[in-house]
């Protein structure tokens, strides 16, 4: 229960109101908030080590404590339940901290209990820190989501020092400042038709949001700069996501912060009744104070009627927006059946004589190399703002792939956006043929374009440029294959320009796989932790898969070779770090010192093989290691058979196998033949 008033609680009590009951009317009787603090002397905030947290003659808190030390200043409660924003706002400096970011850090309770032992806590992002060798103070500014916050909302600026390092830091300034979120119906009459999409079960919505920011909303993207301004904007994307009543919605031009969409789906869930949605947590936090091209494509869901599999994976090498071609599966409740959805953001157009289309084929090219490994089911939905219109270039590609245009399908003439006073379809949603054939239809929602006598910028309901469009579809049993299909695939060639299907992931480190037309891919990354994947494999059918490569390896930690370069296998991948991998041994490993490639084969057990099969080579070096190695990878072959392997799976596990050594080689005896340790008969 949030009750931050005595006397409320006492009177509930006797007049017997529900402990329930009371806190939804807290929540309700929303107040804006704007207090300051800490503009000469502490107002009201508190220290729990008033030797740290102290106030300075010069108009600031200051925290210092040699020999170490760590102390709190809280901001008295505030009551913050049914905020729309809320934002905090301070100028900072400090200096000698051997780290400000986790020296001096921002926490928010929305439950205080009296003590930061007693409360529970989360931290917060400070939009800026000073340059921690000057006393120069810095404008600092903090968007708090509002799931954070309630009636009894406490924030706490948290120094910490070591006997080593006692830096000093210093505040003043502090505002905080909260607007109340708008209760009234999110439904008021339908400004303009729905298309008509049929009767699919599961119906998402894609639309390009036009730089929708929530931490940095005064970077000059939005149209917009203030707290109100992006109330307005969010209350018009709320009506718009309860008109189309989608069960996923897929956006482009938001903000690379995770929180953004989380926002808008609270926003969202404050509005319906019977209904939850979430956002995709992607783990993108890019902070932008300043005009730049860090926005993102993300999604949010309705959790009843879908869930998301795997993780929101990235397109490799997506062109001048990093983070807007996205991928994400996603399994229908009710039937467990599932698809691939893909929203991205190409690069918008320059002028009449567009110099942005090769970048745009660069990214179509990619989209379409890196779809296969990426796609955990094999009906595919690609959406997005690709900024050019059917028969350019980058289109050709997609539609060369296989995929079809399924707006122009069902709704001939549609547009998605004005230019000149004429309608452009520059927004799309293409679909293989699998996924083609399940839906039941799609099309434009007029809500914030119209381009006749300039319409489109009248519309009181207008958020973006470009309209939002809806795709429906019944998802149907896809079927897995009852026979074995034998199968040769290879990658990594030299002479080309990319590295093709195979999908290059970085968790960790500054540098990625990358390809070279003379030796295929090559990795160099100290800290890193890379992975190089292949496309997906239906194994389920099949008996043998043999995996063929020729490596170097140079400037290598020569005793740590096998567990620095290495080779994994998943039978269900869900995504580099959310599948389970199991290790794969190359037999042949180069010498480590010099540029000399060696062939390696591995034979790959029947027990790993399923449906999504992957195969991926692991670098991982620790940021501490003596050298950081190059590991360069060529002529990757894939081959799969049908025919039962000449061999015995469980080689290693018979008691009776004897142990031979030939040539320095482990060999098995078994009933008389002798086998490799992989269970692979030599005749």
């Amino acid at each position: 229960m949030k009750l931050n008033n005595f006397f409320a609680l006492t009177l509930m009590l006797c007049i017997g109101i529900s402990a329930n009951a009371s806190e939804q009317a807290l929540a309700d009787a929303c107040t804006p908030v704007d207090v300051d603090y800490l503009q000469s002397g502490f107002s009201g905030m508190t220290t729990d080590d008033a030797t740290i947290w102290e106030w300075n003659s010069y108009n600031y808190a200051k925290a210092r404590k040699i020999g170490g030390g760590e102390a709190r200043l809280f901001t008295p409660a505030q009551n913050l339940s049914g905020a729309q924003t809320v934002t905090l706002t301070f100028k900072h400096t400090h200096r000698y901290a051997a780290t400000p970011e986790s020296d001096y850090t921002l926490w928010v309770t929305d439950n205080w209990r009296g003590s930061w032992a007693a409360s529970s806590w989360t931290p917060l992002m400070i939009s800026q820190y000073a340059t921690n060798n000057d006393w120069y103070f810095v404008d600092a500014s903090v968007s708090v989501p509002v799931s954070m916050v309630g009636a009894n909302t406490v924030f706490a600026f948290q120094y910490t020092s070591t006997a080593a390092v006692n830096g000093t830091w210093e505040i003043k300034n502090l505002n905080i400042t909260s607007t109340c979120r708008d209760d009234s119906p999110y439904t008021p009459a339908l400004p303009v038709p729905l298309p008509n999409v049929g009767n699919g079960r599961l119906k998402v919505c894609a639309n390009n949001l036009r730089n929708y920011y929530f931490n940095y909303m005064d970077n000059d993207r939005p149209d917009y700069s203030t707290p109100e301004g992006f109330d307005e904007k969010t209350h018009k994307i709320v009506n718009m996501m309860i008109w189309t009543d989608a069960d996923i919605y897929a956006f482009c031009e938001v903000e690379a912060m995770e929180i953004v969409l989380q926002q808008l789906a609270d926003s969202l869930n404050a509005h319906v009744d019977g209904k939850t949605y979430a956002a995709v947590q992607d783990g993108i936090n890019i902070p932008s104070s300043t005009r730049t091209n860090n926005i993102k494509s993300g999604f949010i869901y309705r959790t009843d009627k879908v869930s998301p599999v795997g993780g929101d994976l990235p397109v490799y090498g997506a062109m001048y927006y990093g983070e807007t071609m996205r991928v994400q599966a996603f399994e229908e409740v009710a039937t467990g059946e599932r698809f691939t959805l893909s929203m991205n953001h190409f690069k918008a157009k320059d002028n009449s004589d567009d110099a942005g289309n090769a970048t745009r084929v660069i990214n179509a090219t990619r989209l379409m190399q890196n779809l296969p490994g990426l796609a955990l089911d094999p009906d595919i939905l690609i959406m997005g703002d690709l900024n050019c219109q059917v028969g350019e270039d980058p289109l050709n590609i997609i539609q060369n792939a296989g995929y079809e245009e399924q707006l122009l399908k069902y709704q001939s003439g549609a547009y998605s956006h004005c230019w000149n006073y004429e309608g452009e379809l520059i927004d799309h949603a293409y679909a293989n043929a699998t996924m083609a054939a399940q839906i039941t239809g799609a099309g434009l929602f007029h809500i914030t374009t119209g381009c006749e006598d300039g319409a489109s910028q009248n519309y009181p309901y207008r958020y973006s440029d470009h309209d939002p469009y809806l795709v429906a579809f019944n998802l149907a049993s896809t079927p897995h294959p009852t026979e074995c299909t034998p199968m040769q695939a290879s990658y990594l060639a030299t002479g080309g320009s990319d590295l093709g299907e195979m999908v290059a992931t970085s968790i960790a480190g500054t540098w990625n796989w990358q390809y070279n037309s003379s030796y295929g891919a090559k990795c160099q990354d100290k800290g890193g932790d890379d992975w190089l994947a292949t496309p997906m494999y239906d194994l389920s059918m099949a008996e043998t898969m043999t995996v063929d490569f020729d490596h170097t390896i140079n400037y290598g930690n020569v005793g740590n070779l096998q567990q620095e370069q290495t080779m994994w296998i998943t039978p269900n991948f869900t995504g580099i770090m959310t599948s389970h991998w199991t290790q794969l041994t190359i037999p042949t490993y180069p010498a480590g010192t010099n540029w000399t490639f060696v062939h390696a084969t591995v034979n790959v057990p029947k027990t790993l093989f399923g449906q999504n099969t992957v195969i991926a080579f692991k670098y991982t070096v620790p940021a501490d290691a003596t050298n950081s190695p190059t590991w360069e990878i060529k002529n990757l072959q894939i081959n799969v058979g049908c025919e039962p392997a000449s061999g015995i799976d469980n080689v290693r596990d018979e008691q009776k196998a004897h142990k031979l050594f030939i040539d320095g080689k482990l060999y098995l005896l078994y009933e008389g033949r002798i086998y490799t340790v992989l269970g692979q008969e030599i005749k």
